[in-house]
């Protein structure tokens, strides 16, 4: 797992969080609140884009 992590963060090196619109957050935090219904806690959606 520990080299899968970082992959990732190699992959993603090059990214920072998106400029969104709230409409854009908004439904971000929709999601997470029906994630959260499916009795899964704990997780945040974000959004970034490639630099």
């Amino acid at each position: 797992m520990g080299n899968e992590k970082e992959n990732m963060k190699e992959k993603f090196s090059n990214a920072e969080i998106a400029d969104i619109s709230e409409a854009c957050c908004e439904k971000i935090r929709d999601c997470e609140h029906e994630i959260n219904k499916l009795g899964y806690w704990n997780i945040a959606l974000v959004a970034y884009q490639m630099k």
